[in-house]
């Protein structure tokens, strides 16, 4: 047995597009719950790096912390590309790569050509079995030993790739180790206004199987929930006014007896911070809840509406009705909350009149603020199988596919279409005369976060200059 405690980095990389998140990077959790369960283990020492508010350069992190013997990169479909630019250079220095998270799940042969292993869904079991596979320092790639670990993708001697069969999920979500975010060095801190925004998940899963989105792939259809016990004990760390609090719950409310037993907990122990959260809009039939989370400290809902075209809605499986989501915008302001819209644009009943209808919907209902999406095919989703069947995917370049750009032929727009309702879209709820508006009538955030928008969207166009020209062009 090793006496020297090895060293696990596990990175997570960032977008190499603008968005209007760019500027306040929240940290997934994975990779510092990975890090936690490493510095359990006796024979390891885990640290993260977070991208977003600045590149990871292997040279000089190996100069402050020295080498890892193993580099474990998460990433999502959008950061693939800076994935593999990362797992390249890691590998060039002889540090083996480990690739997780959605996009490496659901597309392991390729991971595969930049790592020399792949676990696919949740990755805790798999990286526990991998450490202690690994006490004595990392094995090779095709070592058959791999063979017992579950989750796990590999290329065996022959080069052939190997998926082993899937591990239970973890029933138990206490037994996981409470996120530590100075592992990252400060490179997970969110900082606005004088308030760091840490983030706290309490659940897992999503009863709801929305065409577009690989949730229920990557974490199943049942919830999996955290004691109220253990989600208190992981607030207290962050009760003062200095923080805020947002729970990344794929939909916080799914569960609504629980989600009352876990703000009634935070009314009870007075705690100081506000948070925000994702919900869907059946919340708001329970006015009751509506009023605790407010006491509690709830002050922004993050709600994907999705659409306000039926046909929209069907098609993506998502089981509400415009008059709910009136209904519910109406509920939470009422409830002294503000909420942040979401909207995808480009599905097949879509077209330049929806488009234009969203915008006077989020406009008349006043949200604080909102995202014009793209609709994008990330693999995984039932949206990805069907347009690969189809053949309407038109790109691979997987940067493109942060729902900012279009990647596929949509069946009502054409794709420079659908790409400039969108940029006209935003151009609309985030003028400059729209934030004056929003001044005059007392809606100062509202007002803020436009100011922001608009600047965000004037860099986005000029960043993509070329992009859009050649959407032009192609038309």
């Amino acid at each position: 047995m090793s006496t020297r405690r090895r060293l696990v980095l596990i990175i997570e990389p960032g977008s190499r597009q603008l968005n209007i998140f760019s500027q306040f990077t929240l940290p997934r959790l994975g990779s510092f719950l990975l890090a936690g369960l490493a510095n359990r283990n006796p024979n390891w020492t885990g640290r993260v790096f977070v991208e977003g508010r600045e590149w990871f350069d292997l040279e000089k992190w190996i100069s402050r912390h020295g080498q890892p013997d193993v580099v474990c990169i998460s990433t999502i479909t959008p950061t693939a590309n800076r994935s593999y630019q990362i797992a390249d250079a890691c590998r060039r220095k002889g540090i083996p790569v480990v690739m997780g998270g959605p996009h490496a799940t659901f597309m392991p042969e390729e991971a595969l050509d930049h790592a020399d292993l792949v676990v696919r869904g949740e990755g805790e079991t798999a990286f526990q079995a991998l450490l202690d596979l690994w006490s004595d320092g990392p094995i090779k790639g095709t070592d058959l030993r791999h063979a017992g670990v579950p989750n796990l993708s590999w290329k065996d001697d022959a080069g052939v790739v190997r998926h082993n069969a899937m591990g239970a999920k973890i029933e138990d979500l206490d037994t996981l180790p409470l996120p530590d975010f100075s592992l990252a060095d400060g490179t997970a801190d969110c900082v606005i206004g004088g308030k760091r925004t840490v983030v706290v998940q309490t659940s897992r899963g999503c009863p709801f199987d929305c065409s577009f989105c690989s949730v229920t792939a990557m974490f199943g259809k049942k919830l999996r929930h955290r004691s109220t016990a253990s989600v208190m004990e992981e607030l207290e760390k962050y009760n003062t006014p200095n923080h805020v609090v947002f729970f990344c719950d794929d939909n916080f409310a799914a569960n609504k007896t629980r989600a009352r037993e876990l703000v009634e907990a935070m009314l009870r122990r007075g705690f100081r911070f506000h948070w925000s959260t994702q919900v869907r809009t059946d919340v708001a039939r329970d006015p009751e809840l509506l009023s605790l989370m407010k006491k509690s400290g709830a002050h922004t809902l993050f709600i994907g509406f999705e659409s306000i075209n039926p046909k929209s809605l069907k098609e993506m499986k998502k089981a509400q009705q415009l008059d709910e989501m009136r209904a519910a915008i109406d509920k939470i302001h009422r409830a002294g909350i503000h909420i942040h819209g979401m909207f995808v644009l480009g599905f097949e009943s879509d077209d330049t009149r929806t488009a234009e209808e969203t915008v006077r919907f989020i406009q008349k209902m006043h949200l604080t603020s909102a995202q014009l999406l793209i609709l994008t095919p990330l693999p995984g989703t039932e949206l990805h199988k069907q347009l690969t069947a189809q053949g309407r995917i038109v790109s691979h370049d997987w940067d493109l596919y942060d729902a900012h750009h279009v990647v596929f032929r949509p069946g009502t727009f054409t794709p420079c279409e659908l790409q400039y309702a969108q940029v006209n879209g935003h151009a609309k709820l985030y003028s400059l005369p729209q934030v004056l508006k929003k001044i005059v009538t007392g809606r100062f955030l509202s007002a803020s976060l436009s100011l922001y928008a608009w600047r965000i969207n004037r860099r986005w166009r000029k960043d993509n200059a070329e992009y859009l020209e050649r959407l032009r062009s192609a038309e």
